[in-house]
């Protein structure tokens, strides 16, 4: 849609509406506005949302970060508190701006561009920060010597490892809780998938996955598993799930168990800061 001029803030009567467009990082998108109507905005249509209460934007010049608190989007049917309690509005992008219901033709006053950041519920309303994209100004760029890899994901292009040898598709034979899982049919040794992930292709966390803290054997074959996070629901016993194995980030890791000591990215004999405040021999 073209679009010829700009709101004018400057004049005495305004029809102003904020719009909310969400684009979660597996491609669905939640359109929302604080209109009392549905909105068509660059083809795409936004849905009246209420109970929804912002802080002032902040926006800075230089390199301060602009930030935005959002309470009560989840008044909204499109979003579930399921789905927010699962994380799969983490990192999502987000994009703030405001249109004159009035005037659609003219061009929308942007407010704010950045990705979730924390999200806290509290009896059914939840407050999520928005955090703009100067706010990645204020993390660290660059490597450090570190004795452990610092390839930032098993399989990544800087890890080189074919994650593709190293995946299991197991049937959930037992859910001791949330956090606490048994697969049946693992010949794993223990420890295998400590450190890894496992992701849910069916029943009610199918698409949801976690880290895996520790992994231990159980009689008959099972792979006991602790997740580093609770899932939000309880798995029942024959959900499907992708095993992947982990890396402790160790040297002897990397070589034994993948075979990829080429690719490690750590410096494991360069000498500690114990080194450095070792006191010399008198």
């Amino acid at each position: 849609m073209l679009r010829q001029t700009g709101i004018d803030l400057g004049q005495e009567a305004l029809h102003l509406a904020v719009c909310v467009r969400i684009e979660r990082r597996d491609g669905q998108v939640v359109c929302l506005t604080t209109h009392d109507a549905e909105l068509l905005v660059d083809g795409e249509t936004y849905e009246p949302m209420g109970g929804v209460d912002a802080t002032a934007v902040r926006q800075e010049a230089g390199a301060g970060v602009d930030n935005l608190d959002v309470a009560g989007l989840i008044q909204s049917e499109r979003i579930s508190e399921s789905d927010l309690l699962a994380g799969r509005y983490d990192g999502a992008t987000v994009r703030l701006f405001v249109v004159d219901w009035q005037q659609p033709g003219l061009a929308p006053l942007k407010l704010l561009k950045g990705q979730f950041g924390n999200i806290t519920v509290q009896a059914g309303r939840y407050t999520a920060e928005i955090r703009s994209l100067s706010q990645r100004l204020g993390q660290q760029i660059g490597d450090l010597v570190s004795p452990t890899c610092r390839a930032r994901a098993l399989g990544d292009a800087e890890c080189g490892v074919n994650l593709a040898l190293y995946r299991a598709t197991r049937t959930l034979a037992a859910a001791k809780s949330e956090s606490i899982l048994v697969f049946a049919g693992d010949a794993a040794a223990p420890g295998y998938y400590s450190h890894g992930r496992v992701q849910f292709t069916s029943g009610a966390c199918a698409g949801l996955a976690r880290e895996i803290r520790t992994h231990t054997k159980e009689p008959a074959g099972s792979a006991r598993l602790i997740l580093q996070e609770a899932l939000p629901v309880l798995p029942a016993p024959g959900d499907t799930a992708v095993l992947e194995a982990g890396c402790d980030r160790r040297l002897k890791t990397c070589r034994d168990k993948f075979g990829n000591a080429v690719n490690f990215r750590g410096e494991p004999r360069v000498p500690g800061t114990e080194t450095l405040l070792q006191r010399g021999r008198e």
